[in-house]
């Protein structure tokens, strides 16, 4: 019997499902954690690359180095063609995001006892919103990285359908459920017809927010108005955004540590009427510390689903910058991205389903970011007849994923 996987490949966090025959276990990917963070830390120090949370720590630790993060937002974009400063030398996007890949199969495999070469690959609704060609390059090129690492069968199911795979395990009658499937980079939505024996797919759709969204428009809303967001000139005139929107997202943060963006951020602080917040901007980009804020925002975007306020402590870039965080902050700084992403999964059922939202009887929440303050109370005003229901929050897709890879490969 050969061995069969399942990879959740995710914007923030990864997990794998491994299969032998019926067999299907969560791989205890690192340590005992069942998921890795979705991260690359290239460490010029000791000229080693480590993943996930160790990766992490390292940058954290203050190792000099190059950290990336939301890897998959890569995936349908220019930046898949391009390459990136790490050290003296390039590297091509394709063949980051391969070494995360690798790392992942690398640990299935010694998990298993042997190679595995048939694997599901999760994939969102739409990897690009709005433009099917850029859709289909972007699994493309994850398929394409995917064999380069070794694996030979390659399937994609969407993430939200996995999700309901691992649903409808324990279910013993006929539900109609909204799979609700908010990650680190998009939310996902299928709606299903299921019951024993029955798994009919109703309609699928997705919106590229996600939990990263979440972060920057909070970064935006707070630490990033400490270092002269929205800011003007002597002249009166406001400074230039994209800075600061490249400062809060994960994935574009390195753009900045460039000659060229230090060069425009010394004219920026030259002309500044706020030169506390602009001489801290550019402490910021000297020290490389744009992660450390992205990691402490979205450490209180988390602390906030728990607490009605948080603290973000920056003392490490200047003694005096410790941030009191609100509850009611992040729900206002993520307000329209949580209306759009509700606007989705009711046309998901009335337009693309065809059916009245009363008719959804499951909502079934997966993802990290459905613990979002205020988002479980929008999608149940949306759906108000529906129950609220939970799988693992970071597990779920994985599980559903080994499902699948069981259905198509536990046979061959």
């Amino acid at each position: 019997m050969s061995l069969y996987c399942g990879i959740d490949f995710g914007t923030s966090n990864s997990a794998v499902c491994v299969g032998d025959g019926a067999d299907l276990r969560l791989v205890p990917i690192e340590g005992d954690a069942v998921t890795l963070p979705s991260a690359v830390f290239f460490n010029f120090e000791t000229e080693t690359v480590s993943i996930g949370r160790e990766a992490i720590a390292q940058y954290l630790d203050g190792y000099e180095g190059r950290l990336m993060r939301a890897l998959k937002s890569i995936l349908g974009s220019s930046l898949i063609k391009e390459t990136t400063q790490i050290g003296s030398g390039r590297k091509d996007f394709r063949a980051i995001i391969g070494l995360y890949i690798a790392e992942l199969k690398r640990r299935a495999d010694a998990f298993a006892g042997s190679p595995i070469t048939e694997v599901v690959l999760g994939r969102p609704v739409h990897f690009v919103d709005g433009d099917p060609d850029a859709d289909a390059r972007a699994e493309a090129e994850l398929r394409g990285i995917a064999q380069a690492q070794g694996f030979k069968t390659i399937s994609f199911e969407f993430e939200p359908l996995a999700a309901a795979r691992d649903y409808a395990e324990g279910l013993n009658r006929e539900d109609i459920v909204l799979v609700v499937d908010i990650g680190g980079g998009t939310s996902d939505f299928s709606v299903l017809r299921l019951g024993p024996g029955t798994r009919e797919i109703l309609a699928n759709a997705g919106v590229h927010i996600g939990g990263t969204d979440f972060d920057t428009r909070l970064s935006l809303d707070t630490a990033m108005r400490d270092l002269g967001f929205r800011g003007k000139y002597k002249t009166g005139l406001e400074f230039p955004t994209q800075p600061y929107f490249q400062l809060a997202t994960w994935h574009l943060i390195n753009f900045l540590y460039t000659q060229k963006s230090m060069t425009s951020l010394r004219q920026i602080h030259y002309l500044s009427g706020e030169r506390e917040k602009t001489g801290r901007l550019l402490e910021v980009i000297e020290k490389q510390a744009g992660h450390d804020i992205a990691n402490r925002i979205e450490k209180a975007k988390i602390a906030l689903s728990d607490a009605s306020t948080t603290i973000a402590d920056f003392t490490a870039i200047d003694p005096d910058w410790r941030l009191e965080i609100s509850r009611d902050t992040l729900t206002a700084s993520v307000e329209k991205d949580v209306s759009k992403v509700v606007a989705v999964a009711l046309e998901t059922v009335t337009t693309r389903a065809g059916l009245e939202a009363d008719a959804v009887q499951t909502l079934f929440m997966t993802g990290g970011s459905t613990a979002l303050p205020g988002f479980e109370a929008a999608m149940q005003a949306a759906f108000p007849k529906a129950r609220m229901t939970y799988g693992d929050r970071f597990s779920s897709v994985a599980s559903g994923l080994g499902l699948a890879a069981r259905e198509r490969h536990s046979s061959t």
